[in-house]
């Protein structure tokens, strides 16, 4: 899934536009306390004051040392061991996947005549191994036994493209591109905002189609349309979402989009919106856990105007249902939400664009945020963001590539 680094630059619904992310966006973290003061015993004399004063103090020193208490446990951060992995060749990642407890990256060809690879990573040891595409392509998902890809075939003179699907086998290493065109798109940024996802036995692409989103469902063995679906949510200034729980499939039109989200019951088709309290600016993130939903939005503060917009983030999660069951105040969030075992992490550069980029896990119960780890990529945490998928887990560890030159992978693994 395509995002742009640090989403800067992108334009919002109407009440207003997101800041820059070098220094300028200002959402800020919610829920700060203030310490208490503490309180004072009134005296009838001066012995009973100093007698009071003295009780006071001392009861004020237990306050004291039990709030200092509470505060470092709330306080506590978990750890996480960090393990960097630099790709200094030939391999430059642009996207990174995860499926079967392996980790699969996607590189991008070079002017030095270089070939789009599928790469390989062991969770463990961090080696890679390559393996040849037949044709470049992007927004990498995955499904049994296979991982899929878009490739595009230009026409130049009508000014489209020709969209197939490539196939790559995670037991042979082989790629075949389906001779089918599964849809045709306009050359120029229509291109920029698709979306593949592996759900519930189909492929299912999200893209403009004359200057309307669709979202198409597709064989898994052939790229052949099965269904259309028009009535879908509106795509932003990034790509679309797609997210698959069991039985469903979950669409937003991704960040600068405004708050569209629906449903699809994927054994019929029949769809259903849902509702979001508040005032909602842009989903911009989903993630599954089992049959529940996690998403990430930037959401208007009450008494906030058009000319002085300053964007809160929040992290929500909804049933199966479609119902809202939490969201959080205004939190430090990323870019990314990542599901690992039983737990969810955000991971992103967070407010702006300073070093370092950050990993938060996130509270089921409360949606409250905290870091479990900092990341150093080469350039800082924006000029190393992946334009596309970034993150994943495997083998009890999540993973996290910012692309460059060169392109760093981290491997996080909570210990806390």
């Amino acid at each position: 899934m395509a995002t742009v680094s640090c989403l800067a630059g992108l334009v919002l619904p109407a009440a207003g536009t997101a800041s820059s992310a070098a220094g300028q966006r200002t959402a800020q973290r919610a829920g700060q306390r203030a310490g208490q003061r503490p309180g004072r015993l009134p005296a009838a004399s001066a012995r009973s004051a100093a007698a009071g004063r003295s009780a006071a103090a001392g009861r004020s020193a237990a306050a004291a040392r039990s709030a200092a208490s509470a505060r470092s446990a709330a306080t506590a951060r978990p750890t996480a061991a960090v393990t960097t992995k630099d790709f200094t060749g030939t391999f430059q990642p642009v996207e990174l996947v995860t499926t079967d407890g392996q980790v699969w990256l996607v590189s991008s060809g070079n002017s030095n005549g270089t070939r789009c690879r599928m790469g390989r990573i062991n969770p463990v040891t961090m080696a890679l191994t390559s393996y040849p595409l037949s044709a470049c392509g992007f927004n990498v998902a995955a499904g049994p036994g296979a991982l899929f890809l878009e490739t595009t075939v230009a026409n130049v003179k009508s000014e489209t493209y020709a969209v197939h699907i490539e196939r790559f086998s995670t037991s042979t290493y082989v790629s075949t591109v389906f001779g089918t065109v599964s849809a045709t798109i306009f050359l120029g940024s229509d291109a920029a905002h698709t979306q593949l996802a592996y759900v519930a036995g189909s492929l299912w692409f999200y893209a403009w189609f004359s200057g309307r989103a669709e979202v198409l469902q597709l064989s898994a063995a052939t790229g052949a349309v099965e269904r259309v679906f028009r009535s879908v949510p509106q795509i932003g200034g990034a790509e679309p979402i797609i997210v698959g729980t069991p039985g469903y499939v979950w669409l937003a039109g991704g960040a600068g989009s405004g708050a569209d989200f629906l449903r699809i019951r994927a054994s019929n088709g029949a769809s259903r919106s849902v509702l979001l309290p508040g005032r909602f600016a842009s989903v911009y993130e989903l993630a599954a856990a089992g049959s529940s939903l996690f998403f990430l939005y930037w959401g208007y503060p009450a008494g906030t105007s058009s000319r002085n917009l300053r964007l809160t983030k929040h992290v929500g999660r909804i049933n199966a249902n479609g119902e809202v069951l939490k969201v959080s105040p205004n939190e430090q969030l990323g870019t990314w939400l990542v599901p690992l075992s039983a737990s969810m992490f955000s991971v992103g550069p967070g407010d702006s664009c300073t070093p370092p980029a950050l990993v938060w896990g996130v509270d089921e119960q409360t949606l409250r945020t905290s870091v479990i780890a900092k990341l150093w990529p080469p350039g800082g945490p924006c000029a190393g963001e992946s334009s596309f998928r970034a993150v994943g887990a495997a083998d009890h560890s999540i993973f996290v590539l910012f692309s460059g030159l060169p392109g760093t992978l981290y491997r996080v693994t909570p210990t806390g």
